[in-house]
């Protein structure tokens, strides 16, 4: 019911309003649509006049023109809402049918903060703004103002749900609990924080031993092999040994004989008689016989077999 008649009151105030204020713009010459020869009217209107704190609310400004002495564009709007701000641009509808022209400029409003809540003690949950009337200007195509008019608003009532006692107790910066607190209820979980952490400690162990076999996997690739930190630099006479045998699987029959000649020079002075039969067996008009060079190897103490060079 007081919505209604707040409603109803700014309504007439608007009419009141736009009467008054378009007695100072000039008459057009040959009649308007709009009645008593007015080349355009205002209206602010607000919804809802009565809310919550905190609620966003809208306030419009509508501005009906004769089309054949309004250009559109030069039409400008000022408005001011304190203490309430605007949550984003104005946004501009256009409307149009004949020579009528609508433009409504239309804001979404919010009030935060304490300005907004009840003042006084008393039994009236509810604080009363008027926002300053909307004023419309129409500027010839240089800037100049041609001439202007206001459109006021009807009075917006923010209600509170906190009683006097409660923002009073704000504006001092104390807070009051009543005794009847619902309390908290305990909180649930999917699955026991307990179980969550075994199990997280058991997926770290399990994934830290396999970060650290896979690191030590990767650092024993770089470890020398057993069979190099065991072998044993080879001796010249070896080395001859194995170059013949390499040479005698490739028919390498040169490189056999001159093998043989340095198998013989590397001989020890004890073993003549070995030195002597590898010097014949390298110069003998035959091929040198595999068989016969084994015997000197046996004999010197050495066995390699492997037909590969050791260099």
């Amino acid at each position: 019911m007081r919505r209604a008649v707040a409603v109803a009151t700014a309504v007439v105030a608007l009419l009141a309003v736009a009467a008054t204020a378009s007695a100072d713009i000039p008459p057009t010459p040959g009649g308007s649509v709009l009645g008593r020869n007015l080349p355009l009217v205002a209206f602010g209107s607000i919804s809802p006049p009565v809310h919550l704190f905190g609620d966003p609310i809208t306030v419009k400004v509508a501005v009906v023109a004769d089309r054949k002495y309004v250009a559109p564009g030069n039409v400008r709007v000022l408005v001011h809402f304190a203490p309430y701000k605007p949550v984003a641009p104005p946004t501009v509808t256009r409307s149009s049918s004949g020579r009528f022209l609508q433009q409504t400029w239309t804001w979404t409003l919010t009030c935060l903060t304490v300005q907004c809540l009840p003042q006084s003690r008393t039994s009236q949950f509810s604080q009363v703004f008027f926002f300053h009337p909307a004023h419309i200007e129409y500027v010839s195509p240089q800037g100049a103002v041609r001439y202007a008019l206001n459109a006021r608003f009807q009075r917006v009532e923010a209600l509170s749900q906190l009683s006097p006692n409660e923002i009073h107790a704000i504006s001092i910066h104390t807070l009051l609990w009543g005794d009847q607190i619902t309390p908290v209820s305990r909180p649930t979980y999917r699955v026991a924080p307990g179980l969550v952490f075994w199990i997280a400690a058991a997926l770290a162990i399990v994934l830290g031993a396999a970060g650290l076999a896979l690191a030590t996997r990767w650092a024993l690739q770089f470890r020398p092999s057993r069979s190099a930190e065991s072998m044993r630099p080879s001796s010249s006479l070896e080395r001859a040994l194995t170059l013949f045998f390499w040479a005698r699987a490739h028919d390498d029959e040169t490189l056999q004989r001159k093998a043989l000649e340095r198998v013989a020079d590397e001989l020890p002075f004890d073993v003549h008689e070995l030195s002597e039969t590898a010097r014949a067996l390298a110069w003998s008009p035959e091929a040198p016989d595999t068989e016969d060079v084994e015997e000197i190897s046996q004999a010197a103490g050495i066995s390699r077999h492997n037909g590969e060079p050791d260099l």
